[in-house]
């Protein structure tokens, strides 16, 4: 069935398309110059609605979140009236606005292009070189946007299937406006979601529709049409779109009737609103799947019709003023949530919403950032008391940021009813609380500062990352897990033990680049404490004794684990060949020091090249596209792993010179006799 929607989806927009462009001079004036916000408690009656999405039953709050993070990449779209007044709307406000005014989220600019490039190829008159668009103003170049787009989605496709053939990669600009081309087909998705509760209401402006459509709307009750239209299938109803030559006009009437439902069935699919009615099925349904339902069988259609009422009266309270639509917005919420928690879903909506408002980890970045900052100001007093002073207090900020972090992730175990760790985002997070709490610890024990800057470094690196990454997938970070690691057990132990390792072998590669700075910069001003050095040593042999334990523990769990999923305990894949390599190199650096191999400035080079092959399992393995861990796939992580490589590829040089230049001291001093008379070596 969905295949030929999809299908039939694409033959109805083909027969609508018909008209072409809007120029520039047929758009419609500003509807924003009226604007009126919604009030706070209309907003939050909203966002508490429920919507299964990627396999999850939570508050609409979250796909505004994430939708407008797609879009615009940010969590507010601001604009400004013409009457001069300044407005700055929160993603759940934007998202009501996109659901029942639609006219006016159509004028909100919330399409970046990042090179005016894009929009000149589509036939727009460009702004800035980097600006925001609203729909309104991409309209003019919507058909020629759509053409581009299909093109270079095949060109894409080909990419893939070539095995990443450079002929077929796409340009920068070719990707921008295949990814506009997708933000614009989701947009009008969700602005036409409500249009079968509307009579008159239509997914696009009206002059790309045929006039007879335009005209059967403003008269036609989309949701009574169900009980009046036959029995049929939605290939059946594709069939009765397409209407005979010589139809007569009763023919080309239910011709047209059927166009206009098919649109708004269509446009009306992907937010899933609505709890099924079996209580044994799990998947929530749309209105368009509601509507087609309903037309397939004709014992589905009270039921159908009742869901749908729902949907109409919000929208008929929506335009009697917003008392009347924020107490039926009220009234559909607390139905649909005890619908839904009688069958046990949706029970930590309310908490969702929690942990996106806390912005806990944005908070948790703050705190480190102040951290920091206060740190560089104890140096430069540095043994002082007002020194001291400082520096307790960087600690006390990095363990407040540690708490908001921790908190954070605590909310989302609650949530998911899950342990820390689930995917990609998850390991950021908590190998960054980990890291951090490793400082802190050390820094207990030593009061050398060194431990507070190994915290407040993993904080700021960390919690950056976690909001980068964040708003570059611009998903769900709580979505459905991949089927191999749907088991809380495993995920609580292999996987939260693995990346305790991790986050062991970076703060090590952190300490051994403040030993090798420290003793670089001694080059140039010999007042080298050599007791702060050893004590730097020791740190970092005991953090690469617990990166040890805490990998080869997790790695040998890991085998059990895929010994229980895929029947072989292990299989060289790439992502367990990474583990290995951590387990190999930790051995390498212990085995070395106690043989007398390798010395101080040794343990702090490997301790980086250990690093290295730690972000390479962490990442790196995720991208080669290839073995039973290539679900984690990130674009664009190559670039950010070659510079992080290169960073510490700039220390272990710094730790070379530092060995030539004492191998060459040490070779002076014994060439010369104690009287200073030189003696043959």
């Amino acid at each position: 069935m969905k295949s030929a929607l999809r299908f039939a989806l694409l033959s109805l927009f083909a027969l609508f398309a018909g008209s072409g462009n809007l120029s520039a001079r047929e758009l419609p004036k500003s509807a924003l110059q009226n604007y009126v916000p919604w009030k706070d408690e209309t907003v939050h009656t909203f966002e508490n609605l429920l919507v299964q999405h990627e396999g999850r039953v939570k508050p609409l709050y979250t796909v505004a979140r994430f939708t407008l993070l797609q879009f615009l990449g940010k969590s507010a779209v601001s604009f400004e009236t013409q009457d001069g007044e300044q407005h700055k709307l929160h993603y759940a406000a934007w998202f009501l606005d996109v659901l029942f005014r639609g006219e006016l989220a159509k004028d909100m600019p919330i399409f970046v292009i990042d090179d005016s490039e894009a929009v000149v190829q589509i036939g727009v008159s460009p702004k800035a070189k980097r600006d925001r668009y609203s729909y309104n103003e991409l309209l003019p170049g919507r058909a020629k946007l759509s053409e581009l787009s299909a093109q270079y989605a095949e060109k894409q496709d080909q990419y893939e299937k070539s095995e990443k053939d450079p002929q077929y990669e796409l340009d920068r600009i070719e990707g921008m406006i295949l990814t506009l081309g997708r933000n614009i087909s989701s947009f009008e998705f969700l602005v036409g979601q409500l249009g079968f509760a509307r009579q008159g209401d239509l997914l696009v402006n009206g002059n790309i529709m045929p006039p007879e459509i335009t005209e059967l709307a403003k008269r036609l009750d989309t949701v009574e049409m169900i009980d009046k239209m036959p029995e049929i299938t939605v290939e059946q109803l594709v069939q009765m779109i397409r209407q005979p030559a010589g139809a007569t006009e009763e023919e080309r009437m239910f011709s047209a009737a059927s166009r206009l439902f098919f649109f708004h069935a269509s446009s009306a699919r992907g937010l899933n609103l609505f709890p099924p009615k079996d209580p044994e099925n799990e998947e929530w349904t749309s209105a368009g799947d509601l509507m087609l339902a309903g037309l397939a069988s004709k014992d589905e259609r009270p039921w159908v019709k009742e869901q749908l009422a729902g949907i109409q009266g919000l929208v008929k309270a929506q335009a009697e003023g917003e008392p009347a639509f924020h107490s039926a917005l009220q009234a559909y919420s607390d139905k649909q949530h005890e619908v839904a928690e009688a069958r046990g879903e949706g029970t930590h909506s309310k908490l969702e919403i929690q942990l996106y408002r806390g912005k806990w980890f944005s908070n948790s970045l703050v705190c480190f950032i102040f951290a920091f900052v206060v740190m560089a100001f104890s140096w430069l007093t540095p043994g002082s008391t007002m020194g001291k002073r400082l520096l307790f207090l960087a600690g006390a900020l990095a363990f407040v940021g540690l708490v908001l972090n921790v908190y954070g992730i605590t909310l989302r175990c609650i949530i998911r009813e899950r342990p820390p760790i689930t995917n990609l985002y998850d390991t950021v997070i908590f190998i960054t609380a980990t890291a951090v709490l490793l400082g802190l610890i050390l820094e207990y024990f030593t009061r050398l500062g060194v431990g507070t800057l190994v915290a407040v470094v993993s904080g700021v690196l960390g919690m950056f990352l976690s909001i980068k990454y964040e708003a570059k997938e611009a998903t769900d970070t709580m979505g459905q897990l991949v089927a191999v690691l749907d088991t809380n057990f495993w995920l609580a132990t292999h996987v939260t033990i693995i990346n305790i390792g991790y986050a062991a072998a970076l703060v090590a590669a952190l300490i051994g680049m403040v030993y090798l700075t420290g003793r670089f910069a001694g080059l140039f001003h010999r007042h080298e404490n050599p007791d702060f050095y050893r004590l730097l040593t020791r740190m970092n042999y005991g953090i690469i004794c617990f990166c040890l334990f805490f990998s080869l523990v997790g790695t040998v769990l890991g085998g059990i684990w895929a010994n229980y999923s895929w029947g072989r305990f292990w299989g060289w894949d790439p992502k367990e060949n990474g583990a290995l390599m951590i387990c190999l190199w930790t051995l390498v650096i212990l085995h070395g020091r106690m043989a007398g191999w390798i010395r101080e400035i040794g343990i702090h080079v490997q301790s980086l090249v250990l690093a290295i092959i730690t972000t390479f399992s962490w990442w790196g393995v995720n991208n080669l596209g290839v073995g039973l861990h290539s679900y984690g796939f990130t674009e664009g992580v190559w670039g950010a792993l070659y510079l992080s490589w290169a960073v510490m590829g700039v220390f272990m040089l710094m730790g070379g010179i530092v060995w030539f230049m004492e191998r060459g001291a040490k070779s002076s001093r014994t060439a010369t006799a104690p009287s200073g008379k030189e003696v043959t070596a």
